[in-house]
């Protein structure tokens, strides 16, 4: 498969149907990787990654990346832009690392600056906002390297296990982000997304 966004490490592109099954497959469904957030309330199925991934095939805004080993072509991980709003050129980025032998390597800081860098310079966004839960200090970590600012505090917003959590909304601004870690996410890509 043609890769997308071509970095020095690792590559962001789009997903075969081949590619919902094994791994991918086994990372719905691993409830250590889904803390904070609302990805496993329920059991994973074929049925319902296919009308996922149908869903990110044809909905306009919706981007839905694999997260790619350069070196051994592994699918790690996924990242998605997510109601895209083309009028006021906004996007919500998410992530996941799936694979764990890829934890605590700088993989998904790396995969968010590039997407960022893409969708600011590409896709012509002037905002691209996120959520965290203000207990998930890896994901906290994440957004504070990737110039991902707090914006907001929705208390008490997440519930897991009878636990309430705080949500933190997290944005950027293209021109601000630009300046800060536009040359720093420049300088990931093999090939710049223009």
């Amino acid at each position: 498969m043609k890769k997308y966004l071509v970095g020095k490490r690792i590559s962001l592109h789009g997903l075969d149907a081949d590619q919902l099954k094994g791994d991918y497959y086994d990372w719905m469904d691993d409830l250590s990787l889904d803390l904070f957030t609302t990805r496993s309330y329920f059991p994973n199925n074929m049925k319902r990654m296919f009308d996922y991934y149908e869903h990110a095939c044809t909905n306009t805004n919706l981007i839905l990346l694999g997260i790619f080993d350069n070196e051994s072509g592994k699918h790690i991980g996924n990242i998605t832009f997510q109601e895209i709003d083309w009028i006021n050129q906004t996007a919500f980025i998410a992530y996941m690392l799936g694979d764990k032998d890829f934890t605590g390597k700088g993989i998904i800081p790396e995969a968010c600056l590039m997407m960022m860098y893409y969708g600011f310079n590409k896709l012509n966004f002037e905002r691209i906002w996120g959520g965290v839960v203000a207990d998930h200090k890896a994901s906290k970590r994440v957004c504070e390297k990737v110039g991902l600012q707090v914006e907001g505090c929705q208390k008490e917003h997440f519930k897991r296990n009878g636990k309430r959590y705080d949500s933190l909304l997290v944005g950027a601004l293209r021109e601000e982000w630009m300046f800060l870690y536009g040359k720093q996410a420049k300088e990931l890509f093999q090939e710049l997304p223009i």
